[in-house]
This record gives C-alpha cells, structure tokens and sequence, in this order.
C-alpha cells in the first residue's frame, strides 16, 4: 500500500497554513521539518489528490511567500523507520507524557500514553490534539461512553479509558489508522472488551449509539459537516469536544453548533489552532 507524500519548502511562519490548507483538500497526516524550512504531508492513495489543486492552492501564496513543492508516494513500510528517527516524546503541561515503546518512561507524569504513530494523524506534536488531551485531562470521565470520531492513532480514545471510560468506541476513514489505533490499545492495556475501533465514517455510527463525550478533533470542513449527525448521538447533558481549526474559524464552527443547542462550555487556543468543549442542552 502507498501514501501520497508532499514536501513543502516554506518559512517557518507558514508551516501551520499550509497544513490547515493541506487538510481541506484531503491530506491527513502532517510532520515538521526539524529545521523549520517546512513540512511533509501524506494521505492515502485513494484520496486522488490533483497536481492542478496543488498549484492552485501555492499560487494563492506566491505573492506573500516563497514556497516550493515536490509531489511523490512513500510505502507503508518505510513510515516507521522514519517516526522512530524524528520522534520525540510529548509533554502536556505536567499532566500527560506522550511517548513510543523506544522512549524510557517518566515518572513524574501521572498518565503516561504509548503510541507508534505509523501513518496516522494524532501524536499529541499537533497543537490541536495537545488542547483536546490538555480539556480532557481536566474532565471527570469516570464510567462514562466516548466516542473519538477520526481517532487516527486511537490516542484521545486511549486518555478516555485511562480516565475511567467504560465504553470507548472509536472509528477512521484510514483503514491504517483503525490498525493502529488496535495496536495502541494494546500497547496501553486498553481492554478491547470495552473499547472498539471501526473503519468508517460518521454515518458508520450505530443509530441507536449514545455517548457521555465525543471527540472530533479532524478539520474545520468535515466538522461543519459531520456536527450535525454527531450531536444525534449524544446523551443529554453530553459533551462534544472539537479542534483541527484555527481560532479565526470558532464562529462558523459556533454557529453550526448553535443550531443543535450545543452551547461552549470551554475553549482554548494554542499558536492560533483552538478546541472548543461543548455541553447539549436538549
């Protein structure tokens, strides 16, 4: 199986942009150049990404930037060598280290994760899933139902159990990424009893399915999109919890909200990318 990859050369101030830009057209899966000269993306190769979308969306920038780009695919089988070189553990605030298996442990974190991040979007490196562990952290989610709506390395459905979760339902696009979320479950000693992990999308949620909190920590289109079916399933005084947008987007993300009585119980904002907590009051 190939990933379509995307080397994008950009001055550091850009970097954070072009991945907000990059995710609208359909690429899932973001790294940094150590350096700062810019970043890779990837998605899978059936997302049919065209060179035409690509010099249209960089020509935009043409005049406020330099920027250069080199399309190519990249097999699955090198993504690992590659994470374990540039993969470097996480801290979330004193409350969470996110790390992989080759990473020593740290005891003065109360919660540790383990992931092996593969291809799939959700290491905690990303400012939006850092703001959604830092808002759950902070939650009282003892025997509660969550679901993670787009979970990528399972990693927000991995903190949900941790917390106490009894149920943890979690679903992906990415057939990928469902195979790893499984693996980091187990890495976790997440019971896979309680915890399920399905390829889908958000139509692929059982009708009759209800949860306590649901996280969708994906992008500003999807979102505006899959709110509407997502707060069908949550229970009254249930939560849902979004990010993947930046701070500029909250009231379009807002209004959608509003039509379905989802009023803002707290938000954050991190380097311009938000998250929002949100309580149904119907």
């Amino acid at each position: 199986m190939s990933y379509i990859s995307l080397e994008v050369n950009c001055p550091e101030d850009f970097i954070e942009i072009f991945m907000a830009e990059l995710a609208e057209i359909g690429f899932s899966t973001f790294q940094e150049k150590e350096d700062g000269s810019g970043l890779f993306a990837y998605t899978d190769e059936n997302q049919n990404i065209e060179a035409s979308q690509l010099e249209e969306l960089f020509q935009q920038y043409h005049a406020l930037t330099t920027v250069n780009y080199e399309l190519g695919t990249v097999e699955k089988e090198n993504w690992n060598a590659d994470w374990e070189k540039n993969y470097q553990p996480i801290e979330v605030e004193d409350k969470i280290l996110v790390r992989a298996d080759f990473h020593p442990q740290n005891p003065k974190f109360p919660i540790e994760i383990v992931v092996t991040p593969k291809m799939s979007f959700g290491t905690g490196h990303h400012e939006t899933t850092y703001q959604m562990l830092n808002l759950m952290h902070d939650m009282d989610l003892q025997g509660s139902s969550v679901l993670d709506a787009g979970c990528g390395t399972g990693i927000l459905a991995i903190l949900a159990s941790i917390k106490g979760s009894n149920k943890v339902d979690a679903y992906d696009i990415d057939e990928w990424a469902v195979e790893n979320t499984n693996e980091n479950f187990s890495l976790n000693s997440i019971d896979h009893a309680n915890a399920k992990i399905w390829k889908g999308e958000v139509t692929s949620i059982p009708e009759k399915a209800k949860y306590d909190l649901i996280l969708a920590n994906i992008n500003k289109n999807i979102l505006l999109a899959d709110i509407q079916h997502l707060q069908k399933h949550l229970n009254k005084d249930g939560f849902l919890m979004l990010s993947g947008f930046y701070e500029y987007d909250v009231a379009d993300i807002l209004n959608e909200c509003n039509k379905f009585s989802l009023a803002l119980e707290n938000q954050s904002v991190r380097n311009q990318w938000s998250a929002l907590l949100l309580r149904k009051n119907k």
